[in-house]
């Protein structure tokens, strides 16, 4: 005969035993719209929910607030091309031959080059899979027509195809007016955040009754460093003028700071267009950065090194997922997660198969995101100009220079104390893979040009 006790005992069981079943148990969901927001050249610690009490950023923080902070995400590379080529095929950027950034000086020969259009990318995939698809914002994955957007997956683009375009002329940094619309370059008056925010606005709202994916990647806070209502400074032909890179504002760090506020304003509109169509649990959001922040104006935080470097501060960035009813409210993760793990995660959400004999550099991250599960166990890496680096869990391994060094992110995010003496197996183990790595992706790539 049960006692009392034993009734209880029975009971916590049988119930615990239930929620480890449901735990263990994947999630069904219905296939939803996806918004990939990405800003270019935003730091570790430059918005409010990552630490920036100076940066009014309202929008994402609220974003953050509602859906999954991720603490240890990161970009493919540490400058905007290779990560971009990385974002929209899933592989590490070296397997496409884009390694560096695309340039806008004529007289340099990456300018000839893009994401060849055999490539297969998200936008392929998700157009194939009955998604309407569309970019507004920067490509910088080709210069010449034959590598524009409407040519790899996307069924609209607004925008530009340069690095970085004066806000108002819309002119690129080699001088030539830069601004399209699908295949027609065009003239448009306006701020570049807010032309984004306009489209990516009426790309919903022409698509809302079918399934869509939108990419809307931002210039801000990318120099040059100009507000709403301050002035242009470039125009065709202007490098004759000596024109800074940077542009003439003296106070730019006033000028970032705006920036990013008009795009946290724009993404805040974005967000009530779905919910003024009801959309809102039916769309994914994701928020990330292209790379770290630059030195002296970008914030990344306590993160050592800046664009351009494959310190922390490189390629950590801030990142951000949101989907009412499914990703759970005011959560956090410590998971690995990189740039290119988006597109074979849109391939699950999609719930249409792709080809078989497709690999992925990326993994997808849906039981991440919907369950918090744990992903699994793998080596990541990063590869740029004279620095080359090995991550598995938290040891990172970085070449620089041909100096090897170690360090554990888990104590030393900051990346101060070199452990390359003291853990000679890590060490060896991380070199090895590093080798082994670097040798895979490099195979067969041939730099293309049309």
């Amino acid at each position: 005969m049960r006692t009392k006790e034993n009734r209880y005992f029975f009971n916590i069981v049988f119930i615990y035993a239930i929620i480890f079943i449901y735990a263990c148990t994947p999630r069904d969901f219905e296939r939803p719209n996806i918004i990939l927001i990405m800003a270019d050249d935003l730091g570790y610690g430059d918005i409010g929910c990552f630490g920036n009490d100076d940066i009014r950023t309202p929008f994402l923080d609220k974003l953050a607030s509602e859906g999954l902070k991720f603490t240890d995400f990161h970009s493919n590379g540490s400058v905007c091309s290779p990560t971009r080529a990385a974002l929209l095929t899933g592989r590490y950027q070296q397997r496409s031959g884009l390694e560096g950034v695309i340039y806008a000086d004529p007289r340099n020969e990456t300018r000839q080059r893009g994401l060849d259009i055999d490539e297969l990318t998200f936008a392929d995939y998700m157009k194939s899979a009955g998604y309407a698809t569309g970019i507004v914002g920067k490509w910088h994955l080709g210069y010449r027509v034959e590598y524009n957007p409407v040519y790899q997956g996307f069924d609209y683009f607004r925008g530009y195809v340069s690095g970085n375009i004066d806000y108002h002329s819309h002119v690129d940094q080699g001088g030539f007016p830069d601004w399209w619309h699908d295949l027609e370059k065009i003239e448009e008056k306006g701020y570049v955040t807010d032309l984004i925010t306009n489209y990516s606005m009426e790309f919903i709202e022409r698509n809302r009754d079918q399934p869509f994916c939108l990419y809307v990647a931002h210039e801000a806070p990318h120099y040059p460093f100009q507000g709403r209502n301050d002035k242009a400074d470039r125009y065709p032909g202007y490098p004759r003028r000596k024109i800074p890179s940077q542009g003439t504002r003296r106070d730019k760090k006033a000028a970032y700071r705006e920036m990013i506020e008009v795009m946290d304003e724009g993404i805040g509109k974005i967000i009530d267009k779905l919910e003024e169509h009801n959309l809102k649990e039916k769309t994914l959001v994701l928020f990330c950065s292209d790379n770290g922040g630059i030195g002296k104006i970008g914030d990344n935080g306590n993160l050592r090194g800046t664009k351009g470097t494959l310190w922390e501060g490189g390629h950590r960035v801030p990142a951000i997922a949101v989907w009412p009813g499914y990703i759970a409210p005011g959560t956090v993760t410590d998971e690995i997660v990189l740039s290119m793990d988006f597109f074979p995660t849109f391939v699950n959400l999609s719930k249409v198969a792709t080809k078989k004999d497709f690999k992925f550099d990326g993994t997808d991250i849906t039981r991440l995101l919907i369950e918090d599960r744990s992903l699994p166990d793998r080596s990541l890496f990063w590869k740029y100009g004279n620095q080359k680096v090995a991550r598995y869990k938290d040891w990172k391994l970085i070449v620089d220079h041909d100096t090897t060094k170690l360090y554990d992110l888990s104590t030393d995010i900051s990346e101060t104390i070199n452990l390359v003496n003291l853990e000679e197996v890590m060490v060896s183990r991380l070199s090895s893979e590093l080798d082994l790595w670097e040798t895979d992706v490099l195979k067969g790539v041939k730099l293309k040009t049309r």
